[in-house]
């Protein structure tokens, strides 16, 4: 089963909070990360400019804010990257950031997201270079 057919999230896209973000576009923002050094189970951030944002004990209207100030905050959507398996979701920037936790609910472990501006025709335009990763708990470590 693919995630975006979990309950959670095909209610967001049957309401139009989210869309499905073709597989293809998953691949090459995978295929984008794994340029990247790893470590066993996550992008190795050591060498990459980056903040760690602790989230436990942040509001959610605070971390959304101060998320919107990184890279991936300047665009208007969120693509979120659950495997390359897989399509992904797109959803309002500010909408991805409060809802982090909820749209990898059923997907464990580290997972990323990346920045999606729509052009003039709303076709998305995917900013692999403005990403993010969630811990899956309270961490999320945002590319500078």
């Amino acid at each position: 089963m693919n995630y975006i057919e979990s309950e959670h999230l095909a209610q967001w896209i049957s309401s139009g909070r989210a869309s499905v973000a073709p597989q293809e576009a998953c691949v090459k923002f995978h295929d984008y990360l794994i340029g990247f050094p790893w470590l066993p189970t996550r992008l190795d951030w050591r060498n990459v400019d980056h903040e760690v944002v602790d989230v436990s004990g942040m509001s959610e209207p605070d971390f959304v804010a101060r998320a919107m100030r990184y890279r991936v905050g300047a665009h208007s959507h969120l693509l979120a990257l659950f495997s390359p398996e897989q399509p992904g979701i797109i959803c309002p920037v500010s909408d991805g950031f409060s809802n982090l936790d909820y749209i990898f609910w059923k997907a464990s472990g580290v997972r990323y997201f990346c920045g999606v501006d729509l052009s003039s025709s709303r076709l998305p335009l995917y900013c692999y270079e403005d990403f993010g990763e969630f811990d899956g708990l309270a961490k999320v470590t945002f590319r500078m």
